[in-house]
């Protein structure tokens, strides 16, 4: 298991997951990792609390999402924000390669996942280099 890298400890995550065990277990594990986590139950609370939490440096995003917009409506509104921070879109949803697929700022995750695997992927997302180590795969391979 990898260390939480001193870069990205400390940092902010919004967590947005409308069913709480889920968000619960997101809350207390990235916490216990040495994040702060901020969450919210539905998209328009995340678009509240990314908006007062202007140091968020990573967006966990689920798909279904209630009270009539989702997931993908709220990341299309992200992106017209012109924000910076990476999104993890987590769901079980089996078009999520189709939502992150061309956008650099994404990475996806299929439910069910290890806890571990979401560290992984946000240690990589919060270094300060995340997009070359990204190129640099892509040209690898």
């Amino acid at each position: 298991m990898m260390e939480t890298k001193g870069a990205s400890k400390g940092s902010k995550i919004l967590a947005i997951e409308d069913d709480p065990d889920v968000l619960q277990l997101y809350k207390s594990f990235l916490q216990k990792k040495g994040y702060q986590v901020i969450s919210a139950s539905g998209a328009k609370e995340g678009m509240s609390l990314l908006q007062s939490n202007p140091d968020t440096r990573l967006i966990l995003l689920d798909l279904n999402l209630p009270g009539g917009m989702s997931g993908e409506d709220w990341m299309a509104w992200y992106l017209q924000q012109g924000n910076q921070a990476p999104v993890v879109v987590a769901s079980g949803k089996g078009d999520i390669l189709t939502i992150t697929k061309g956008n650099n700022a994404t990475a996806a995750l299929t439910k069910p996942f290890h806890m571990e695997e979401l560290q992984e992927l946000i240690e990589v997302l919060l270094a300060e280099d995340w997009h070359d180590q990204v190129n640099v795969e892509k040209k690898t391979h």
